[in-house]
């Protein structure tokens, strides 16, 4: 079972040339996908230094939730 914390967004961001997608763990932004060098090079960037973290958010979950939800995310995006 996939973690409920989780949250994907499809954004539209204008610092890329395509849409983009959000993950969010119990609200906190995660990580961006995009896939502006091409549906076979997506990228992923994370999110710490530049975004203010609850303290009572802990980010830490199952390493294959989260896998299953970057795999399945990637999907959706080159198929956007």
């Amino acid at each position: 079972m996939i973690d409920s914390n989780f949250e994907i967004d499809f954004v539209s961001d204008n610092k890329y040339e395509n849409i983009t997608v959000e993950i969010s763990y119990k609200k906190q932004m995660l990580c961006q996908l995009n896939k502006d060098s091409g549906a076979d090079k997506i990228e992923i960037e994370f999110f710490n230094d530049s975004r203010c973290f609850s303290k009572d958010v802990k980010h830490k979950f199952n390493l294959d939730n989260f896998m299953t939800i970057l795999n399945s995310t990637k999907l959706d995006l080159i198929n956007t």
